[in-house]
């Protein structure tokens, strides 16, 4: 019980970093976060090291536990894993897995085509997309490295990258799934390399803090009952 407590309190400290109600520099007082969302402080704990180790959040003993900074080092990093990952599935689907799953990714393709990338819901398109094209490699090693790889990547655009994200391109993901299902490995390889390429222009070209900026103090601890507006908002 205690753990499904647990991953319920990180999994809405999560959203809450995706949404804007906890941003950047923010503190977190685990007594004010258990109150918030009605659970013991132990469930909280548990949760806030979690996200500690994972590098959302960081602790310091002149300002407690905040919500990191992102940090370019990171993005790129973790960038050029997700770019691993799916350069790996794409060789191991190629072809014929890719054709038998061509039926389920096809609407996701159209809807990642038809979405503009400026907003995180889109953003989510984007990656669910690219969630379908990985699974018809049938590997959980990857599609596990693949989630935690993304969980990464949809807080950076939800903080800092949406205004740089690639500009959608007309039916790039149908173009890249037609193209996936005639292709062998190598061609995969390259067919994915090709189609990540904007994306490391987009993450250099974003206004993030450098690897060395220090978490900056924003106040007493916030409460996740606050309204915030969501980063990249259409109005």
């Amino acid at each position: 019980m205690e753990s499904l407590l647990s991953q319920r309190v990180y999994d809405q400290l999560y959203e809450a970093m995706l949404d804007s109600r906890l941003r950047p520099g923010d503190r977190l007082n685990r007594r004010q976060v258990a109150a918030d969302l009605g659970v013991s402080v132990a469930p909280v704990l548990e949760a806030m090291t979690q996200l500690e180790w994972e590098g959302f959040l960081e602790t310091s003993p002149r300002l407690g536990t905040v919500v990191r900074h992102v940090q370019l080092d990171d993005v790129l990093g973790k960038f050029r894993l997700r770019q691993a990952i799916e350069v790996e599935a794409a060789r191991v689907s190629a072809g014929e897995r890719i054709r038998a799953a061509r039926a389920a990714i096809e609407p996701l393709a159209t809807k990642a085509d038809l979405a503009e990338s400026a907003t995180a819901a889109n953003f989510r398109t984007e990656v669910d997309f690219h969630r379908a094209v990985l699974e018809a490699a049938a590997c959980p090693q990857l599609s596990k490295a693949f989630e935690n790889v993304m969980r990464h990547g949809l807080y950076h655009a939800a903080q800092n990258l949406l205004p740089h994200l690639p500009q959608r391109t007309t039916d790039i993901h149908r173009k890249l799934l037609a193209a996936l299902c005639r292709a062998d490995a190598n061609a995969a390889e390259r067919l994915i390399r090709r189609h990540l390429e904007p994306w490391f222009a987009a993450i250099s070209a974003a206004a993030v803090p450098p690897a060395h900026e220090t978490v900056a103090f924003r106040g007493p601890a916030v409460s996740l009952k606050q309204r915030r507006p969501r980063v990249g908002k259409t109005k």
